[in-house]
């Protein structure tokens, strides 16, 4: 396991911002600017981000965090799912899937380390979910 893998949205927040940091939370926070929506955290959020306390995450939140700290949005994303709901990974899917034409996309929580051949719960249940909607033509 790498850092990176174990950073949360409040590391990677404290770690840029406050007290002997590059930034000022102020400073930060007027750099957070969500480029779809132009979203933008208080400076007092993003103080309350870096201390580790509970707050809202939503889509634009991360992209404008994102923005501010100038990493990938997937890194930031990764990091507040860490921290809200434990371990997080992103990726594809834990097994092969069919390319015909199907756009959903479904992500699975997953512990790291977890190999594709140890959910098959996981895939019983998406294949159970396909065969459902096709019989019901959807």
């Amino acid at each position: 396991m790498t850092t990176r893998d174990a950073e949360t949205l409040a590391q990677l927040v404290a770690e840029r911002a406050g007290k002997g940091r590059p930034d000022t939370f102020e400073e930060l926070a007027n750099r957070s600017v969500d480029p779809e929506t132009g979203y933008s955290p208080s400076a007092n959020l993003v103080w309350t981000i870096s201390k580790g306390d509970n707050v809202k995450i939503n889509p634009p939140l991360i992209r404008a965090l994102a923005a501010g700290l100038r990493l990938h949005p997937d890194r930031v994303g990764d990091a507040a799912h860490r921290q809200f709901i434990g371990a997080w990974r992103s990726g594809r899917p834990p097994f092969e899937t069919d390319d015909e034409g199907d756009d959903a996309v479904y992500r699975v929580a997953v512990a790291a380390g977890v190999t594709p051949d140890q959910m098959p719960v996981v895939k019983e249940f998406f294949d159970d979910l396909r065969k459902r909607r096709g019989e019901e033509g959807e």
